[in-house]
């Protein structure tokens, strides 16, 4: 009998976990915990490919992993992984999609949120990204974004360049939203791809340009040469506030 292709659409809570990818020397992965649970479950070895890479201590509210499988049990399947996967790990849904879909390349645009907060709160230390910072320049903050969503080209922004055959993204949206409480902010962007390390340098920079360290016109300047930002502007932003939240696919490649 041959296998058949499935979504598996879940969450979780990335603090306590090196990152997305199985790795050989890095234990404790969110991959390897879910492969391990379903070969516990299915009671053979399972191999999944998720949608994107996510960094350690990254968060994901909607996440896709596409797995083959060739005999869908009679239990219910949602079920019972959830009961053998640890707590931060959650699964909502199985989709049974066409033979050639793929989790990661089928994904037309990809959805991160940012949360960071300027008070120090005990109760948003694994959720929310801290900054000790006293005001922020929210208008400067705003011309950041405008230059990066006119931007197509973003090897300023990237861990590592040269791994890439292009650094080109198309940025759909990307906003900061003030919420309500504790000076709390959420960075949104949406684009079609994102490249290693991108979202935390490019949160980085602009909290830099809104507390007044780096000036607009040099953040563009340094977009448009496509060389790296030095030292003091080469840090990325905290990983805990950081979110994949939405993964829009085309209708076609569902069963």
């Amino acid at each position: 009998m041959n296998s058949m292709r499935y979504f598996l659409k879940l969450a979780y809570q990335g603090t306590n976990y090196s990152g997305w990818q199985r790795q050989v020397n890095t234990p404790h992965t969110i991959q390897e915990a879910i492969e391990e649970a379903l070969s516990k479950m299915l009671n053979c070895p399972m191999y999944i490919h998720g949608c994107g890479r996510t960094d350690t201590g990254v968060h994901a509210t909607e996440y896709f992993i596409h797995l083959d499988i060739e005999h869908l049990p009679a239990y219910d399947f949602i079920s019972r992984i959830n009961h053998i996967l640890p707590d931060d790990i959650s699964v909502s849904n199985l989709i049974k999609v066409k033979p050639n879909a793929n989790a990661q390349h089928d994904a037309k645009w990809r959805t991160y949120k940012y949360d960071f907060h300027l008070i120090k709160t005990p109760k948003l230390f694994h959720t929310s990204s801290y900054y000790n910072y006293d005001d922020l320049d929210f208008d400067k903050m705003n011309l950041a974004i405008e230059i990066i969503k006119s931007t197509k080209d973003f090897r300023s922004l990237c861990k590592h360049p040269d791994l890439y055959k292009n650094t080109e993204c198309i940025i759909k949206d990307a906003r900061i939203d003030k919420l309500e409480g504790l000076e709390r902010y959420k960075f949104t962007i949406i684009a079609n791809r994102f490249l290693r390390g991108m979202i935390r340098y490019m949160i980085a920079r602009i909290l830099d340009i809104g507390e007044g360290k780096l000036k607009v016109d040099d953040f563009e300047k340094q977009l448009k040469s496509k060389q790296s930002f030095e030292f003091p502007y080469h840090k990325q932003g905290h990983p805990q506030g950081l979110y994949l939240s939405k993964i829009d696919y085309p209708d076609t490649i569902f069963e």
